[in-house]
Order: C-alpha cells, then sequence, then structure tokens
C-alpha cells in the first residue's frame, strides 16, 4: 500500500490483520500510484536491527545507522536506507492478557483494536517521521478550511482549538486538515492533511447530537462506559472517530495557509482578538511543540547522548530539529496573518463554540 503523507510517498507493509487496519487507518490519503516510496513503513513481528552499539537508557539503543525507540506499546526502529529512504520498523504489542483489560476498562478511551492501533500509528510512527526531513515542520495546531484556504487554531492542549472546529463541522464551507498536530510545508505557507482521528471528549457533546454520532454502532459495555466516565469527569473520557464522520470535506493533501489563531486563555472579561508578531508565534510554537511531544523528543536527547558517549554521530538530535522547526515556521508565517485569540479562563463550553463559530467564518469573507 503506498499513500501520499505529509508530501512524500509512504509505502506500508505487514502480515493479513495489520493491512486490514491499515487500509482503515489510512483510507482518506490520497494514493500514491506509481511514486517511489520515500518512506517504508514495515510492521514486523521483530526488528532486523540487529545488536546495538550502546542503550542508554533501556528505551533507547543505538545503532550505526539507526535508533530504535522504544515505547510502551510499541518499538520502533529508524534508519536510513543506501537510496535516501527513510526505514521504520515497527514491533507493536499486542494487548491480550487480564490486564490489558483492566486497563481498557479503566481507560478515558475504551478503545477497539483499530481505534487503538491507528493512534500509536500517527502519534508513534507517522508524525515522528516528519522530523528527518527539513522541509515541514510541526505546529500544536488544528486546522479546518473555509473555502479552501487553511485556518490554524494552535494553543496549548485543553485551550479549546478541537472545540472550536466542532462548532463548524456541518457547514459547508468547512474542510478537515487536522485535528492536533499540524505539518507545515516550507515550500509554500501550506499545511499537510494529518488524518489521525479526532478525539471528542465528554464536554465535547454538551448541548449538541454529537453523542449518539460518537457512540452510534459501539458495544453496550463501550456505550456505559462512556456514560459512566462523562457522568464522572467530562474531561476524563473521549473517543475518537473517522474525520469523514464528523466533516463534510476532507482535505486530503494540503491547503494554502490562510490565517493563524493562536487560543490563549487569559483573565479577560470576554474573548478578544489582537495581532501577533510572527516571530513570537514561532517561538510560542517551539515551547508548546517541545512539551507536547516530550515522550518522542526524550529519545533525540538519548540518541545524542549515547553517540557522544561511543563517539559515533547521532542519527538526529533535538538541536537539528528545533533549528529546523524556526527556520521553516518562519518562512511559512513571514505572510499569514497572526492572531491572538484571549479567551476567558472559565468560559462556558456552548457559548464559546458559538462565537469561535461566528469569528472563524467571519475572518473568512473577503475583506474591503
Amino acid at each position: 500500500m503506498k499513500k501520499l503523507i505529509f508530501g512524500r510517498c509512504y509505502s506500508f507493509y505487514g502480515d493479513a490483520d495489520h493491512q486490514v487496519w491499515l487500509a482503515e487507518c489510512l483510507a482518506l490519503y490520497a494514493d500514491a500510484g506509481d511514486l517511489d516510496p520515500q518512506v517504508e513503513v514495515c510492521i514486523v513481528r521483530a526488528s532486523s536491527a540487529g545488536t546495538p552499539c550502546a542503550i542508554n537508557p533501556r528505551a533507547h539503543r543505538k545503532f550505526k545507522h539507526g535508533m530504535l525507540t522504544s515505547f510502551p506499546s510499541l518499538d520502533v526502529y529508524w534508519a536510513w536506507l543506501g537510496n535516501g529512504r527513510l526505514k521504520v520498523e515497527v514491533v507493536f504489542r499486542v494487548r491480550r492478557g487480564f490486564k490489558d483489560r483492566i486497563k481498557k476498562l479503566l481507560s478515558m478511551e475504551y478503545a477497539s483494536d483499530v481505534e487503538y492501533f491507528e493512534q500509536l500509528l500517527h502519534e508513534f510512527v507517522l508524525v515522528p517521521s516528519t522530523y528527518f526531513f527539513k522541509d515541514v515542520a510541526l505546529m500544536h495546531a488544528a486546522c479546518m478550511t473555509v473555502d479552501g484556504g487553511a485556518f490554524l487554531l494552535a494553543g496549548t492542549g485543553g485551550a479549546g482549538k478541537s472545540a472550536a472546529m466542532l462548532a463548524l463541522r456541518r457547514h459547508d464551507r468547512i474542510g478537515f486538515v487536522c485535528d492536533d498536530i499540524a505539518v507545515i510545508s516550507a515550500a509554500t505557507p501550506s499545511v499537510y492533511a494529518n488524518l489521525a482521528w479526532p478525539k471528542i471528549y465528554g464536554y465535547d457533546c454538551v448541548g449538541n447530537a454529537l453523542k449518539s454520532e460518537l457512540l452510534a454502532g459501539r458495544g453496550w459495555v463501550d456505550r456505559a462506559h462512556f456514560h459512566i466516565k462523562n457522568w464522572i469527569n467530562p474531561s476524563s473520557t473521549r473517543r475518537k472517530i473517522r474525520p469523514d464522520h464528523l466533516y463534510q470535506q476532507i482535505e486530503s493533501v494540503s491547503a494554502p495557509i490562510t490565517c493563524l489563531y493562536y487560543v490563549v486563555r487569559e483573565n479577560v472579561p470576554n474573548i478578544s482578538m489582537s495581532c501577533l508578531d510572527p516571530a513570537d508565534s514561532v517561538e510560542m510554537m517551539v515551547a508548546v511543540m517541545s512539551a507536547e511531544y516530550s515522550i518522542f523528543h526524550d529519545h533525540l536527547y538519548w540518541e545524542r547522548y549515547n553517540a557522544l558517549a561511543t563517539a559515533r554521530t547521532a542519527m538526529l538530535t533535538m538541536d537539528e530539529v528545533v533549528t529546523n522547526w524556526r527556520n521553516v515556521l518562519s518562512v511559512s508565517l513571514a505572510s499569514v496573518r497572526c492572531i491572538k485569540l484571549s479567551v476567558p479562563f472559565d468560559m462556558d463550553h456552548i457559548a464559546y463554540r458559538s462565537r469561535m463559530a461566528e469569528i472563524l467564518i467571519a475572518a473568512a469573507e473577503p475583506r474591503v
């Protein structure tokens, strides 16, 4: 299977079960046709990496031409092939034991196997793969298009990015680009589609029919789990859903950036807007991303440590990544409107969604 993802041709290999899950998780990305793969993702039962040069700590392995990053649910081996392709070998740990069932009941999602697989694939394989290329950068941002132009909604977790997008999900002028992590192109001020499945929290279901859509087709245990945890704490329960089940239009490749909104919770009486310097926007992006993806960033620091300890060259370091992010974002945002949206701390959720919908649609109208 070959798909166009983040401006590159990705090829995917795996056994029959994984091929079924891959087909579901990657269905919305454009097919790559006869293009030669630039990233090869192989789902294997054991890595072919061989003997490492160093293991410090146990979760990270340094190899002569690559590295292995170990996470609680999977191991990922990264290496450059001789033809310039990025090779990614993924070993998933199957959820089958009694402890895994208990964890599933106690979790906020009660994720099905394909939902679990989709999240791991995007968060620990596809998004980190962009770190190895110099022409893209990441933003912690949701993104939609209004009449084809991309509007980025950036901010920290819980700022209200996804909630604002959900308020417009049935609008016929709206297209989905990404829900959480935006991949920005350096060639033009555009954002690539990141079709990871949106995560919908219990509080997002207040005051509309989203809950019935979210729970449609799920088993009684799944539904009971949602209702009980949502009654206890709406912010501690969520479900994932394919973006085409939420939005009328899906941008499967990329879209030009029209505007960047930075959603900031502040001590203000009402939502207010002010201009934000692009240079400040870049630094805010770097700060947020550095914190949001720390589980992968730790491995880049360990890779540098192991390289220094063994007098070898690191495959990739966090310093290189941050430098690249700054360069790409500075170029991409130079001609883009950057606006800070100051939002009251405890603004009513329904009122927030309504006001944000008004702001985003109004911003897309032609300016006289």
